[in-house]
């Protein structure tokens, strides 16, 4: 509950502004209490990324699991798709606080990770189906699901089946 209260003020009260006591308040609990599952409005914060990286992780097991590349990235986009689907407020939420300025201060090092670790992965998957620069590939890629993500969160009624299938399309043709 303290997560989903603070994914609710961060986006309208601004992740700066937004003082533990509200969190705690909204959240139903003392700040005491709130003080006993996060240290700091930092260390709650870095948690609800962390919950958007297992997210991520989840959408991208098929490159662990799946052979065929272009099944791995079908399978990975699809995914994709259903989580974001599924998970459409959280991540509408996420999406709203992370480019405030102290947000990405606080977390710079974790997105960078989380992107560091899913681009390694596209490389890996553009160099065996022999790209000319899988490495901006890789990175092109990456935009292109963020994009079709926040296109999503933005406008329910964009043809996200559509898009999804035509990204595939793309990569596994």
């Amino acid at each position: 509950m303290i997560i989903e209260s603070a994914l609710k003020l961060f986006p309208t009260q601004g992740y700066a502004s937004t003082p533990v006591s509200l969190i705690a308040k909204t959240a139903g609990v003392s700040q005491g209490l709130m003080y006993n599952f996060f240290n700091s409005k930092e260390e709650l914060l870095k948690e609800m990324i962390q919950l958007g990286a297992k997210d991520i992780a989840e959408s991208m097991q098929s490159y662990l699991t799946v052979t065929d590349p272009r099944e791995a990235i079908r399978e990975h986009v699809l995914k994709t798709m259903a989580i974001i689907q599924q998970r459409k407020e959280f991540w509408r939420l996420l999406h709203a606080i992370r480019l405030q300025g102290l947000v990405i201060q606080v977390v710079e090092d974790q997105f960078r990770e989380i992107a560091r670790s899913v681009t390694s992965t596209f490389e890996k998957i553009f160099e065996e189906l022999s790209y000319a620069n899988p490495a901006l590939e890789a990175i092109l890629f990456l935009t292109q699901i963020d994009g079709l993500v926040i296109l999503y969160l933005q406008d329910e009624t964009i043809p996200l089946k559509n898009l999804a299938d035509q990204l595939i399309k793309r990569y596994t043709s």
